[in-house]
C-alpha cells in the first residue's frame, strides 16, 4: 500500500483526494447521527472535509510529484464547486 502512494500517477491523486473527502464526510455524518443531529442542518460543517486533500496536495507538491498534485487540484476544484452550489441552493450561505 505504501508503494502505491509513492507513485506519480493520476490514480494516486484520485484515490488520495476522493478517498480523504469521502472518508471524512462519512465520519462526520456518523458522528452527527450518533449525536442525534440531522446532517442537513449542519451542511456547512462538511467544508472541513476539504482540509485533508489540501494538506495531502501540499505534501505531494513538496515531494515534487506534479501529476498527483495536479490531479488533487482538479479533484478539489470539481468537488468544491458543486459543494458551494449545494450550499447556495439550500440557503446555508447567502450573498448579501
Amino acid at each position: 500500500m505504501k508503494h502505491f502512494f509513492q507513485q506519480d500517477t493520476v490514480a494516486v491523486g484520485l484515490v488520495a483526494g476522493l478517498g480523504s473527502i469521502v472518508l471524512l464526510a462519512l465520519l462526520l455524518t456518523a458522528g452527527l447521527m450518533i449525536a442525534g443531529e440531522p446532517p442537513m442542518a449542519h451542511l456547512s460543517w462538511y467544508a472541513g472535509c476539504f482540509v485533508a486533500p489540501l494538506l495531502i496536495m501540499r505534501y505531494y507538491i513538496k515531494q515534487q510529484k506534479s501529476v498527483v498534485a495536479k490531479t488533487l487540484m482538479t479533484v478539489l476544484f470539481f468537488t468544491f464547486i458543486p459543494f458551494m452550489f449545494i450550499l447556495f441552493r439550500t440557503h446555508s450561505i447567502t450573498l448579501k
